[in-house]
């Protein structure tokens, strides 16, 4: 995986930049809208929310959360890529980065509120090593705490490209919601009509005519521990 991506991103560049990168521009825009979704579930305000984001890479879904409100000092993010972390170190001064090179290096334990990943697990080979992300990331919240789950329904072609399960990788969390999305809008989306008819020869022309889903956002709440 780290070899894939010192090609995708070598060090010190923003690989994913949205000028000239209509995809990424749809992708980011998407994200933002499932963040929103995810946080008005979260009963917490969001100027007291703790967030880690694992996976951040240069810190682009670190700095969405900003958008919302959340606190750029309640917001770690952490990332085996020690090039990414020094980049997002730099054009993001205000946010707490950490070079994980192992678990060990993670956070303290039973911390944050909320713990996201943004497209991490679809770079990540086998559902064991997933599975003990997915722990991880249930340890670092405190009871009743969340994750939030953004990325592709499949794996990257490095990675796999298979299937990917959320509720298979947090097994001491419930889940509250989510929905597949395809990265541009759909075109049930772009109607103004709420005719049944309309609706009715959309869901036969969506599958030739509209963009194939592609995304899938979830959101988890770890279980109390009694």
């Amino acid at each position: 995986m780290l070899d894939e991506y010192k090609k995708r991103e070598p060090d010190g560049h923003d690989a994913w930049n949205l000028l000239g990168n209509e995809k990424e521009l749809w992708h980011r825009v998407r994200l933002l809208i499932a963040l929103k979704w995810a946080l008005e579930k979260i009963p917490v305000p969001v100027e007291e929310m703790k967030v880690l984001d694992v996976g951040c890479g240069v810190g682009r879904s670190s700095r969405a959360l900003l958008e919302f409100g959340i606190r750029p000092e309640n917001v770690v993010g952490i990332d085996l890529r020690p090039g990414t972390i020094d980049y997002a170190r730099k054009i993001n001064p205000a946010i707490s980065y950490r070079l994980v090179n192992d678990f060990a290096d993670w956070p303290e334990p039973a911390t944050f509120h909320l713990c996201m990943q943004c497209t991490a697990f679809s770079s990540i080979e086998g559902n064991d090593r997933r599975l003990k992300v997915g722990q991880m990331m249930e340890a670092m919240l405190i009871d009743n705490g969340y994750i939030f789950w953004w990325d592709r329904i499949r794996a990257n072609k490095f990675a796999g490209y298979d299937n990917l399960i959320p509720s298979q990788f947090f097994t001491r969390s419930s889940l509250v919601g989510g929905f597949e999305v395809s990265l541009r809008p759909s075109i049930k989306e772009s109607l103004r009509s709420q005719n049944r008819f309309i609706y009715s020869l959309v869901n036969i022309l969506e599958p030739y005519f509209g963009y194939g889903v592609s995304h899938l956002v979830s959101l988890f709440e770890k279980c109390q521990v009694t």
